[in-house]
């Protein structure tokens, strides 16, 4: 029997191996005759039955060997499938299990699902599945993790759109919602995004849209990511309570109409900007504004 004939072949490759003078490639046959007599045996794969198939078979794999670190050569063989990475970050996302992943290996550190994570993902899909524009779901997504760090790939899946960061932008730029990324959180990572409120008194000053990217990085990085006036940062307006801190740039001599009418190149000068808090933001706004319009009144 060609199966019998596999196993032979393979025993005899696990002996020379063990000597210190086996050849990959015989085991590569080897599997392969194994393969061919299974199909020679069985016949093409049917479709497997629910809670059968290649997710379930990736999951048994994998609980069989926590701690260890498993080839997607091996998760290909166990599944039955080709391309296993899609199955494992089901088993990861959606499930809640803990696979870490380096190279093509992969390893479940953890025989125990974490359920927070599978609910997430439960209320992440029930958004995705809700029949509206990709834009209102982004808007839903973010309303319902308001406080809580959502990444590119997520909000693509959920909002089914294919720039994440052109369209958190707009919501940001055009709508004034406080989404922080790393630009302005130096705690996220690239592609990590954070609606600090939803609250209407939060919405962030659209001309805020009006600095560059490069240079709101520039000014927050130089000021350590602290409000110039109150000294706080996130992290201490947390622990005071404050979940709804986040960062702007105020200009030291401009306001409204002002900075609109300021050239790029002066309005982005960082010695003219200086970080503030929302908060903050809005009292020295008013108090500039205050003495601008004196000074019209004197003249």
């Amino acid at each position: 029997m060609r199966l019998r004939e596999a196993a032979r072949r393979l025993e005899g490759a696990a002996d020379a191996a063990k000597r210190g003078d086996g050849n990959r490639d015989e085991i590569d046959l080897a599997l392969a005759d194994a393969v061919g007599a299974q199909r020679a045996l069985y016949g093409p794969r049917p479709r497997a039955k629910k809670g059968e198939g290649a997710l379930h078979k990736l999951r048994d794999y994998l609980l069989a060997r926590v701690g260890e670190g498993v080839s997607s050569e091996e998760l290909r063989f166990a599944s039955g499938i080709q391309e296993s990475a899609r199955r494992i970050r089901e088993l990861r996302v959606e499930h809640g299990y803990d696979i870490t992943e380096s190279g093509d290996m992969y390893r479940l550190e953890s025989a125990t699902p974490n359920a927070e994570r599978a609910a997430r993902w439960k209320r992440l899909n029930r958004i995705r599945r809700t029949k509206t524009s990709g834009f209102r779901r982004l808007q839903m997504m973010f309303e319902e993790f308001v406080g809580e760090v959502v990444d590119g790939e997520t909000i693509q899946y959920v909002a089914k759109i294919p720039s994440a960061a052109r369209r958190v932008r707009e919501l940001r730029d055009e709508h004034g919602w406080p989404v922080n990324s790393k630009v302005d959180e130096e705690d996220l990572g690239i592609g990590e995004y954070r609606l600090v409120s939803m609250d209407l008194a939060d919405r962030l000053d659209i001309r805020q849209r009006l600095y560059e990217e490069g240079v709101r990085e520039k000014v927050f990085k130089r000021d350590n990511y602290t409000c110039q006036v109150c000294g706080r940062n996130r992290e201490t307006a947390q622990k005071a309570g404050d979940t709804r801190f986040y960062l702007e740039i105020h200009h030291k001599s401009a306001v409204a109409e002002q900075l609109d009418a300021l050239p790029a190149s002066e309005l982005n000068k960082p010695e003219n900007l200086i970080t503030l808090c929302h908060s903050d933001h809005l009292k020295e706004t008013a108090k500039l504004q205050k003495r601008l319009q004196a000074e019209r009144r004197a003249r």
